[in-house]
């Protein structure tokens, strides 16, 4: 397992090289102008989309057929993938939680924005893992892009044909800091059950 995990670091060091540069020049360009929420967010759903590029990596060397050559379980395989994914989105969590200190702007609101993303990349990593597994990554994002335009396209329609919205707004704080609170753990009940669906397809992939 920490051999599976040790690979994926290793080949996407380059990348991480890249993603460095870029955070540093993003860092000085947006702290000094106050987007540092703006930052976060970058840091965080980067990190998480950084999976992907260790799907395509596998993909060119035609590593799953190697992989199944070695004293290892397909579940294990998987494991190994959701298991970076969690400690690349941890990472860019951490991340930017150092640079808001370093910034001194980590307050309440903050600190909810990046608790949110933090979740909402988890969520977008159960959804599209599963989707990785079963068409690759060059089909897996034309389904990402519609399964992402897919509830502002329902909203739109909605919209349209005269629903009214407005009742959102008299959700109670109450009731939103519930929802809120719930997020990371829904994300995470998500994510678990994404692991078991992933291995299914997995495992009854020819490969």
């Amino acid at each position: 397992m920490i051999a599976l995990l040790t690979k994926d670091i290793l080949t996407l060091k380059k990348v991480g090289v890249k993603f460095a540069i870029i955070l540093a020049l993003y860092a000085v360009i947006f702290s000094s102008s106050g987007g540092v929420a703006f930052l976060s967010a970058f840091i965080i759903i980067f990190s998480a989309m950084l999976i992907v590029n260790a799907f395509a990596y596998d993909e060119l060397s035609k590593w799953d057929t190697y992989a199944l050559s070695l004293p290892v379980t397909k579940k294990q395989i998987v494991l190994s993938r959701y298991l970076l994914g969690i400690l690349f989105d941890t990472a860019g969590f951490l991340i930017s939680i150092l640079l808001a200190l370093a910034a001194r702007k980590l307050d309440s609101e903050l600190s909810l924005i990046i608790y949110c993303f933090f979740a909402g990349s988890l969520f977008i990593m159960a959804l599209m893992m599963p989707l990785l597994y079963k068409f690759g990554t060059q089909k897996a994002r034309i389904w990402l892009i519609v399964l992402f335009l897919a509830p502002t396209a329902g909203a739109a329609l909605l919209k349209n044909l005269g629903i009214n919205f407005s009742a959102l707004s008299s959700i109670s704080n109450a009731t939103a800091e519930l929802l809120t609170i719930i997020f990371l753990p829904a994300a995470l009940l998500l994510y678990i059950g994404s692991y078991f669906l992933s291995c299914w397809i997995f495992q009854n992939k020819e490969i």
